[in-house]
């Protein structure tokens, strides 16, 4: 959940601690610069909700801090502090554009009252905390389970990642929650795919380059690992770097700097790179066409993304997400028919697949009620279960021929109580049911608590 973020400027390290105590207790988030340049560079780098200002301060004193930033950011409020009896500092503080000012000894109760009040005023926060948990990753299964537990694990370190899986799982929505959750979540997230790009112009695009490198190149031009300083670099279908780059990749996560085309002098960078692969790497080391040395540079953390076909009780959760997020299907429902063909289906394509099938359903269906006729020739049979119904790639696996739809259903409804521990007004919401239809449900299938 977003906190809303106070900077604390005060040369006094014990007081502007004591400061920061007393606001972090009323749940607002503080940072601190111990003199006045200090805190214009933090303000320039992340400007905060609140700047509480002592005026009396090294190198610039908290006058010459308002004179700095009143014309570039006259909406961050200000909160002076001042000694007692200087009330004309206060004064021209005030007309410097300062919200309020209190006395020193600051009274604790009056700071908070001052604080909130105008927070409150000054709408919602201007700098995102990390989240608590990867929200954007949605299943009830084991591995997600599992998956939830790596990417907080790697949110809380430096290190870099590497996330392996079939195309179109959701490999990039695991580096975002990575990025989301971590330290660095007001940073940048860049994501770069390595196989769109064309190969003569990958090396500009990820490391940028100077007027005059090249033909064409008219001006000046930041790469990617630039663009993402101070947040994560998103590095998708890894293997298609050329030797040459991967090379050059090498070189940026050990020594942490970049050189542009055509520029002899190095840019240091403060990235985290997380890298995908729908590539089985070890292949492509033992083949040559990979450097093993850099594996095992971007391999600290791995997370393997499981195919959907492999846990199929995500289906229709994930459906549902889908479902709330399509602007067209705000109110759309699934059918049981059409739910249990969802979930009888092999997936291929995985995720992206099964938005394609739902955004194609959503275009046939008048009523808002997904039902077998609006799903694609290919997997109308698997609605009442037929015997000669295929996946989409032509084979047999996760087809369940023959299987009742009732028994589908009432297997779906045990094993999502079972993963959200038996609570039920979750379950109603990741099978796209009522509370009331799923207790229905239930009591008609028999289902224990």
């Amino acid at each position: 959940m977003s906190r809303r973020t106070v900077l604390i400027a005060d040369d006094d390290q014990a007081h502007r601690r004591m400061l920061g105590a007393a606001l972090e207790v009323i749940g607002l988030s503080c940072r601190f610069a111990a003199d006045g340049a200090e805190a214009v560079h933090q303000i320039d780098a992340r400007a905060p909700d609140l700047l509480l200002l002592d005026l009396r301060m090294p190198k610039l004193d908290g006058i010459a801090v308002l004179r700095s930033i009143s014309k570039r950011l006259p909406e961050l409020p200000v909160v002076v502090v001042t000694a007692h009896g200087d009330v004309r500092s206060a004064v021209e503080a005030m007309k410097l554009g300062a919200r309020d000012y209190l006395e020193k000894p600051v009274d604790i109760e009056e700071l908070r009252s001052v604080a909130l009040d105008i927070l409150d005023r000054s709408g919602p926060p201007t700098s995102p905390e990390p989240e608590d948990e990867p929200r954007s990753i949605v299943g009830v299964s084991e591995d997600l389970r599992q998956i939830r537990h790596a990417v907080r694990r790697a949110a809380a370190s430096s290190s870099t990642v590497l996330v392996r899986g079939e195309s179109g799982t959701g490999k990039e929505l695991v580096a975002r929650a990575i990025h989301d959750l971590s330290s660095r979540c007001r940073g940048p997230f860049v994501p770069v795919n390595c196989a769109a790009v064309p190969e003569g112009l990958l090396e500009s695009e990820l490391f940028g380059h100077e007027r005059g490198a090249f033909t064409g190149a008219d001006t000046m031009r930041r790469g990617r690992f630039e663009q993402a300083h101070g947040g994560t670099l998103f590095l998708d279908e890894i293997a298609e770097l050329r030797p040459q780059l991967q090379a050059k990749l090498l070189r940026v996560l050990q020594e942490r700097t970049v050189e542009r085309v055509g520029a002899g002098a190095p840019i240091r960078v403060d990235i985290r790179i997380v890298a995908a692969t729908n590539r089985e790497l070890t292949e492509e080391i033992a083949a040559g066409r990979f450097r093993e040395d850099l594996y095992y540079r971007l391999a600290v953390l791995e997370i393997v993304v499981p195919p959907l076909r492999s846990r199929r009780e995500d289906v229709l959760p994930i459906a549902q997400h889908l479902l709330r997020n399509l602007r067209a299907a705000p109110q759309a429902r699934m059918s049981a028919a059409f739910a249990a063909a969802l979930t009888r289906h092999s997936w291929p394509g995985n995720v992206r697949e099964l938005a394609n099938v739902l955004e194609r359903a959503l275009l046939f269906a008048a009523e808002g009620e997904l039902n077998p006729e609006h799903l694609p020739p290919l997997l109308r049979p698997l609605a009442e279960g037929s015997e000669d119904a295929t996946g989409a790639d032509g084979d047999r696996t996760g087809v369940l021929p023959g299987v009742p739809l009732e028994e589908v259903e009432r297997e779906l409804i045990e094993k999502t109580l079972i993963a959200l521990g038996g609570n039920r007004t979750r379950t109603a919401e990741a099978l796209g049911l009522s509370r009331r239809a799923l207790l229905y449900k239930i009591k008609r299938f028999g289902i224990k608590a």
